[in-house]
């Protein structure tokens, strides 16, 4: 049987497009000879995820990403479906696909983190998604609040060398050729004013040395002789007495003993007034009759001496 050219022609070409389409899978990481699942993950947003980027379970390749495009929803998210070839594994349900960093340069890939659930993925399943870190991202991070101190560091030394700036200016305006000779005449009264204090102490210490020192000596032997009196001892025995003249008052109070008799008991006083009024009367008796007492003398010796010259 003799098979026309176009048959061969037909035959050749499907050959070819079946090798292109196998080389083009392939260039992309995708077999069509080899099982395997599609899965997906769901992420806010994937910088440096790429197309045919690979999966890694363990440190080992097995898959590629397939195709990355937004969620229909219109919320911005990115969906990212997985092609999983490796089938000598269980890939439990519950399991992980964190969105990791290869390398430096930020190139991404999706590492799988194996869950415990004993039901394994299938086809169309959604994983859990988890964006990890690139170390790019995470020393911009870190570096970010440096650099908004030095930032701000900065605009303060700006701000402090604008002062200084100005400071200087206002010192330059104030060390003047006219200034600068008050300065000088200040400074010749302040060194003529230190030599007079220098005077003065010289004195002042002559006069410590003559006159205060000799006074300060007496007032120590004053306070030496003061010691040596026993001052409390002296005032101890004046308390003795004080109590003494105390105790004494109170009995007087209370019109005990001969004293106290008198500034208590008044019958004294009635008798001494009694006598008083008598002699009073008497008095007056004899001046307005003193005939009565012609005869009387108090001294009787003299009477009779008188009756003898008689």
């Amino acid at each position: 049987m003799k098979i026309s050219k176009e048959i061969k022609v037909g035959v050749v070409a499907i050959l070819a497009i079946g090798i292109m389409a196998w080389g083009f899978n392939y260039l992309k990481g995708s077999n069509l000879f080899v099982k395997s699942n599609s899965v997906y993950a769901v992420y806010p947003k994937v910088p440096g995820l790429s197309v045919s980027a690979p999966i890694i379970i363990n440190g080992v390749k097995s898959g590629i990403v397939d195709a990355i495009y937004f969620h229909p929803d219109k919320s911005s998210r990115v969906i990212v479906r997985l092609n999983i070839t490796e089938d000598n594994l269980l890939i439990p349900k519950d399991s992980r696909a964190d969105l990791i960093s290869l390398d430096f340069l930020g190139s991404k890939a999706i590492g799988l983190k194996l869950g415990e659930s004993l039901q394994g993925i299938e086809a169309g399943d959604t994983l859990v998604s988890f964006a990890e870190l690139s170390l790019l991202d995470d020393v911009s991070e870190q570096i970010l609040p440096i650099k908004e101190k030095a930032e701000n560091l900065m605009m303060s030394l700006d701000t402090a060398v604008i002062g200084l700036n100005k400071t200087l200016e206002n010192l330059n305006g104030v060390f003047n050729d006219r200034n600068k000779k008050n300065i000088t005449l200040a400074i010749a009264n302040l060194k003529t004013t230190v030599e007079s204090f220098d005077v003065l102490a010289k004195n002042m210490n002559g006069t410590m040395n003559t006159s205060v020192k000799p006074t300060l000596k007496t007032y120590k032997n004053l306070g030496d002789s003061l010691a040596a009196l026993d001052i409390n001892k002296t005032l101890k025995k004046a308390q003795n007495t004080l109590d003494n003249l105390s105790a004494t008052l109170d009995k007087v109070n209370k019109g005990e003993g001969t004293l106290g008799q008198l500034m208590t008991n008044d019958s004294l006083y009635q008798n001494l007034e009694d006598v008083s009024k008598d002699m009073d009367r008497l008095m007056i008796d004899m001046r307005e009759n003193p005939k009565r007492y012609v005869h009387f003398s108090i001294f009787g010796r003299k009477d009779k001496k008188d009756k003898k010259k008689n």
